[in-house]
């Protein structure tokens, strides 16, 4: 299995798309292949991968090269909804994502994200440069002039996407809800905001 099979759509893909009207203007960064474009109508993914782009094309799914980092090639009030997960812990400066993504937002519209919490096992992906606690998620993102909904954790440990995947639902299980709140548990923490 490759690494872009392994990032397709998790078992639990209602945690991420249940935010999010099916006819909102969605823009997904940092996406792979941009697995979510299979849920909206009007989509569109950027990622700094060229064999990521590559392989949503492929899929013909609406995906576009750009580096993450640098300010988003949309104008202002862009887009109902904005998804970043598992990005913010990769990029050199948050801050700066979180920013930008204000500034693609319409008043009013919603922002996913997710992230790994501030744990041991963080540190086993090269890749992450910083960890979040549920705090510190909160206040990158009302800092830079979001109204913070909800910030709460998901539970990460391995085998839970097939369990997920099996259930008519399509997110997790109650159980691993409630066993994410653990702090021993290998666990995300997300985060739903708008633009006021």
């Amino acid at each position: 299995m490759g690494y872009f099979d392994w990032h397709e759509q998790p078992g639990y893909f209602r945690d991420v798309t249940r935010h999010f009207a099916p006819d909102a203007r969605l823009l997904d960064v940092g996406c792979g292949t941009g697995w979510i474009a299979d849920h909206f109508r009007d989509y569109t993914g950027v990622d700094g991968s060229p064999d990521a782009v590559a392989a949503a094309d492929e899929r013909r799914r609406n995906v576009q090269l750009h580096d993450v980092s640098a300010p988003l090639p949309f104008p202002d009030a862009s887009f109902d909804g904005v998804v970043l997960k598992d990005l913010l812990e990769h990029v050199p400066d948050p801050v700066a994502v979180v920013t930008e993504v204000l500034r693609v937002l319409r008043p009013g519209g919603r922002v996913f994200a997710s992230s790994p919490d501030a744990q041991r096992w963080v540190w086993d992906d090269y890749t992450h440069r910083r960890p979040f606690t549920r705090k510190s998620f909160r206040l990158l993102f009302a800092d830079q002039g979001f109204a913070v909904e909800r910030v709460a954790y998901e539970s990460v440990m391995p085998g839970i996407g097939i369990i997920s995947a099996r259930t008519r639902s399509r997110r997790r299980p109650q159980p691993f809800v409630a066993l994410a709140w653990l702090p021993l548990m290998r666990r995300n923490v997300w985060l739903t905001a708008t633009r006021p």
